[in-house]
């Protein structure tokens, strides 16, 4: 009975905040973006959680575990189906280059900083648990949000070519941090636990992998004679529910197979003009509900050492995306100037971010993972309420003059 109220709960702060917060704001803030990325229900699902109200007990979490699958694999479908080859090929090739060489930069920097801070503030855990966090940070922090950069770009009187270079990087970044934690997931499960782990990561991540893709061509399959556009959106959370289940049972995250799912149906259908308005017709809600029980699933506790690697993951990730634009302008010799001040467009890390973080918690139910996830969130939402103003000293500035 108490997981019916908390559900139904959950259905009406969905209804009422999706109409009344996830509203675009003129002047561009950090308060209006929080309100915007509806970050703010981290909180509030913290606030109904243990730490707060006990609403969404672990007892209750337990039981709405698939919703939170869900979730994962729906950002994932949203993500994925965005990344539409004729539309990706519109840009240069050396935008995916810089992209390759920003992701690498900041993974390589991220794990050789975090790694010898853990194992200094987690003297008693074993060596290939710190690795796995310290890995797992540096795939965090390549994936960005597009969700500042479309939210600043009402702003652009002349949308030029930083714009577009911003556009694609934040829209391409995630494919590389969830195809990321997919192999970590499938390999750090087993290489203390299991015989032949690296044969048994490669079978899960490869099994992941061509589940997804088959079920994406069987849904295209099925919607080629264009169903109702009711029956399309049943289909649709359908296959992405039975997929995002499958690969929880089988260890693998729901955020990587629902991706897949996206990019083959986005890249055979063409139903794209139907099916756009039907996922931003159920994107908020569902997303509402996702932030919802993150917040409440979120063992939140802070001291020294969780405060020293927020610190440490804040100054990563200004520098991570600063650092390397000059090396890499002339490494691929880049038509127009990358000043350094550019990689503060890059801040926002958003919904894919989270469930990347979310991902590995539920992976990984660890004390050390809950660290990580307390680590995780509290710098993602530092970062989220400092990436508007950074856009203005960068983006805006750029743009402007060109």
């Amino acid at each position: 009975m108490r997981v019916l109220y908390a559900f139904g709960l959950l259905v009406l702060i969905a209804f009422l905040g999706s109409r009344f917060l996830f509203r675009r704001s003129k002047v561009l803030s950090p308060w209006s973006f929080l309100l915007l990325s509806g970050l703010l229900y981290i909180l509030l699902g913290l606030l109904l959680g243990k730490v707060g109200l006990n609403i969404l007990s672990p007892d209750v979490l337990r039981e709405l575990t698939p919703l939170i699958c869900l979730g994962l694999g729906w950002l994932g479908f949203l993500f994925g189906f965005q990344l539409e080859y004729r539309y990706l090929r519109r840009f240069p090739g050396k935008y995916l280059g810089l992209s390759l060489i920003q992701t690498v930069f900041i993974f390589l920097l991220t794990v050789l900083c975090t790694l010898p801070l853990l194992r200094v503030l987690f003297p008693q855990e074993a060596a290939f648990l710190l690795a796995g966090i310290a890995v797992a940070f540096g795939i965090l922090w390549t994936i960005h949000s597009p969700s500042l950069i479309n939210a600043a770009a009402g702003s652009l009187p002349n949308k030029g070519n930083y714009y577009y270079l911003a556009r694609f990087i934040t829209s391409i970044s995630g494919f590389w941090g969830i195809v990321g934690l997919a192999l970590l997931d499938s390999f750090w499960h087993y290489p203390f636990f299991k015989d032949q782990p690296l044969l048994y990561g490669i079978l899960v991540f490869v099994g992941g992998t061509v589940l997804s893709v088959g079920m994406g061509f069987l849904f295209f399959a099925l919607t080629k004679k264009r169903p109702p556009e009711k029956d399309l959106l049943v289909f649709l959370l359908g296959f992405v529910f039975f997929v995002s289940g499958a690969a929880f049972y089988f260890n693998i995250p729901p955020l990587y197979t629902g991706m897949v799912l996206g990019i083959t149906f986005s890249n055979f259908t063409r139903l794209h003009e139907v099916i756009y308005p039907l996922l931003f017709s159920t994107e908020k809600n569902l997303y509402v509900v996702f932030l919802l029980l993150i917040g409440a699933l979120w063992e939140f506790h802070l001291d020294v050492r969780i405060a020293a690697l927020v610190l440490l993951l804040i100054v990563l990730r200004v520098a991570g995306e600063m650092l390397p634009l000059s090396a890499a302008r002339r490494i691929l010799r880049f038509p127009f100037a990358l000043p350094p001040r550019f990689g503060l467009s890059f801040l926002s890390t958003g919904g894919v971010g989270i469930a990347f973080a979310v991902s590995v918690k539920m992976s990984f139910p660890l004390p050390l993972t809950d660290v990580f996830l307390t680590a995780a969130l509290i710098s993602i939402l530092a970062t989220e309420l400092f990436s508007p103003l950074a856009l203005r000293w960068s983006l805006l500035k750029l743009d402007r003059n060109q």
